[in-house]
């Protein structure tokens, strides 16, 4: 427009003010991709505050699959929950490697009404009020009860209709909003409080650092009783490699309590924020969510904030945990009236948490042991030195069916800019699930980790094993998943006809993901995902070797392999088109492969066909060698071989591209031995494919040595 750019910024609290700052990157170039690279790299430099994810190193957690208990258990999980959701998937074929302990481990205030205190939690203010409530309830008159219940019922669907009809779409500012941020903050404040408390935990405080009762002691004084053990049992009996535990990046969803602060010595300072107008303008809901109307309990100090981390991961250390999953962290930049603004608040409980994380959850070579989430505000994203992996997106959603095609939308487009600081976590899925299809195709072409909040024994193993390794690995591609050059500035959600496509690399050639996510989008004045077709028409995509940017620079020719219909193809360049048609929340994965030649032999290795991201499983190809054998003495010509030797993770059925059919086959089985294997050809279109067997060892998904052989008559 004739204003040009206009940029808004704001600290969140009145007294923090500036006359000017640094607001603006503007870079030029005709390659978007390299254009972020270097423009992520020149802030981070100017700024001094983050490092971008080429400085930093990953946790080997992303490599593994791994198990969440949120959407199994949400905040009733239990240790004997979890050794159930384990074993169930290692009964499936698919063990996990990492488990992520969500959140329900914590001891928190109000303790929840299902909770049987024990002697060793302690009893809060509120909890005894509770108490109190319940014995006056008992000893009321059972007719008035009941009467009083029965209008109580009444008010209660009164006021649920209001707020469905006036209120839950309506924008800030309106008539509806006005008068129910009115009520909400008066005469329902209270029967506000009850719900939370009763349906949620965001009315909760964090009350004490080790682990609840949950977590203490077994209710029958036998098996798993603390989360040490449960750690020691996950280890060394179940094959888990690591564990990480779930906590706010404030402790809890509403900070932490003045008790527990007196009890550590710390200042808790209660603050109830007062959102912006241009956040409830996006979130209008904020104006009556937990904080906003009961407030939240914040650390304001480096002191204090050091202090406090190390009182919460010091537990976690001794159990045996190797990592964090540190949640609600744009949460903490929204909060910071009155304590020096939502940047300042950011910044400190981000330093401090980055240095809790790096003394006592880093492995070996230095990576930090942590999953960032909740954390989409720059004012947490600029601020990552160490930590190199960030959710990508809002929650997986399982019970919400037009949230999914948004999802994959919203991971695609969001890594563009996540996948400069940090690895995108495309967040966890349901494999048993009307979606799950949809989400595993996504995940396999993210380069991100891979993990499921399945419920015990609910699980769809035949897709999962596309995903994962017997040995609980998983084949992801190298870098961030993100949108080809093509979908970069089309509407893949609603203009009808264009799919998106994810392209990624492996360690030989590269994979691209085509999806039909059309007919859903988010709303911003009703603040939810709409419908805008609910059968939108079939798209075609258009999909070609050049759509993998590190491909580019090739001219061709290339295999193709794709995923869902078990075909190969061969197109001659990088621009040539193979064109899948997609119905509503289909897919197609294709893995793509340059073409060596040598002589009269072609040659182009794919990987594991049935996994989604087949070339995820080469570790190494060499060229294409040629050598000459001389016969005897007095004999003419001489023995020509070509030999292509790659390594591959396995087990499974190998596919290729090669013309002619090779001589035979060599693989590695173990030591020195070497093992020629039988394969099949097809003379037509080149598809050569053989099994890689189980080595039924663990590490990085059986690592095979195989040497293709041609042997020419003389």
């Amino acid at each position: 427009g004739e204003l040009g750019v206009m940029c808004h910024a704001e600290s969140g609290d009145v007294s923090v003010t500036s006359s000017g700052m640094r607001a603006l990157y503007v870079g030029v170039g005709d390659d978007p991709f390299e254009l972020l690279k270097r423009g992520f790299a020149h802030v981070a430099e100017a700024t001094g505050s983050f490092a971008t994810l080429d400085h930093k190193k990953v946790p080997s957690s992303i490599d593994d699959f791994g198990w969440c208990t949120w959407d199994a258990f949400y905040s009733k999980v239990s240790p004997d929950g979890v050794l159930e959701g384990v074993k169930a998937l290692r009964d499936a074929g698919v063990p996990p490697r990492t488990l992520i302990l969500d959140d329900g481990w914590q001891q928190v205030s109000p303790s929840p009404p299902d909770w049987k205190k024990k002697k060793t939690e302690t009893i809060t203010p509120s909890d005894v009020i509770m108490q109190e409530d319940e014995a006056v309830e008992k000893e009321a008159n059972p007719l008035i009860s009941s009467i009083l219940n029965v209008m109580l019922a009444a008010l209660t669907k009164l006021v649920e209709v209001y707020y469905e009809t006036f209120v839950r779409k309506a924008p800030h500012g309106s008539i509806g909003n006005r008068i129910w941020r009115f009520l909400s903050t008066t005469v329902l404040k209270g029967q506000l409080w009850n719900f939370f408390d009763t349906e949620t935990d965001f009315n909760r405080q964090l009350s004490g650092f080790p682990p609840n009762h949950k977590f203490q002691t077994s209710s029958d004084g036998e098996g798993v009783s603390t989360l040490q053990s449960l750690v020691s049992v996950l280890k060394t009996q179940l094959g888990m490699k690591r564990v990480y535990c779930w906590h706010a990046l404030h402790g809890y969803w509403r900070g932490v309590s003045h008790e527990l602060g007196e009890a550590v010595g710390v200042n808790v300072t209660q603050v109830r924020p007062e959102p912006s107008k241009h956040l409830l303008r996006i979130e209008p809901q904020l104006a009556w969510d937990t904080v906003s109307l009961f407030g939240v309990g914040l650390l304001t100090t480096a002191s204090d904030l050091k202090k406090f981390y190390k009182h919460m991961h010091a537990p976690l250390v001794e159990a045996g945990v190797d990592g964090v999953k540190v949640d609600v962290q744009s949460g903490v930049s929204a909060v910071g009236g009155g304590v020096g603004g939502g940047p300042h608040l950011a910044r400190l409980y981000t330093e401090a948490m980055e240095n809790s994380v790096s003394e006592h959850f880093s492995s070996e070579d230095g990576a930090a042991n942590c999953i960032n989430c909740m954390c989409h505000s720059t004012e947490n994203l600029y601020r990552y030195k160490v930590t190199s992996v960030a959710r990508a997106s809002d929650d997986f959603y399982p019970t919400r069916p037009h949230s999914h095609t948004v999802h994959i939308v919203n991971v695609a487009y969001n890594s563009l800019f996540l996948g400069e600081i940090c690895v995108p976590d495309w967040d966890m899925f349901h494999s048993k699930h009307e979606s799950a299809g949809l989400h595993a195709a996504a995940r396999a072409v993210g380069g991100c980790p891979v993990y499921v909040s399945d419920k015990p024994g609910n699980h769809d193993p035949a897709l999962l094993r596309k995903l994962v390794l017997p040995d609980g690995s998983i084949l992801r591609a190298q870098l961030p998943g993100r949108p080809t050059r093509d979908s970069l500035f089309v509407d893949v959600g609603t203009d009808g006809v264009s799919a998106l496509k994810v392209w990624n690399k492996n360690s030989y050639g590269g994979v691209v993901g085509a999806f039909h996510v059309q007919g859903v989008a988010w709303n911003f004045k009703t603040h939810e995902n709409e419908i805008l077709e609910p059968s939108p028409p079939p798209v075609t995509a258009f999909v070609k070797p050049h759509d993998v940017e590190t491909l580019r620079d090739l001219e061709g020719p290339f295999a193709v392999w794709l995923h869902q219909s078990s075909t190969l193809e061969v197109l001659p360049d990088g621009n040539s088109h193979i064109k899948p048609q997609l119905n509503h929340r289909e897919w197609e994965i294709l893995t793509i492969v340059p073409i060596q030649s040598n002589g009269e032999v072609r040659w182009g290795p794919i990987g594991l066909a049935d996994m989604m991201n087949s070339g995820g499983a080469l570790v190494q190809t060499g060229k294409l060698e040629q050598s000459t054998t001389l016969l005897a003495e007095g004999e003419d010509g001489g023995l020509t071989t070509t030999t292509a030797e790659f390594s591959s993770r396995g087990p499974g059925r190998f596919v290729a591209y090669c013309q002619p059919a090779p001589s035979r086959i060599l693989i590695d089985v173990g030591g020195s031995l070497v093992t020629e294997v039988p394969f099949s050809h097809n003379e037509e279109n080149g598809e050569l494919t053989f099994i890689l067997p189980n080595k039924n060892r663990e590490g990085q998904g059986n690592i095979h040595q195989v040497t293709t052989v041609w042997d020419s008559p003389p």
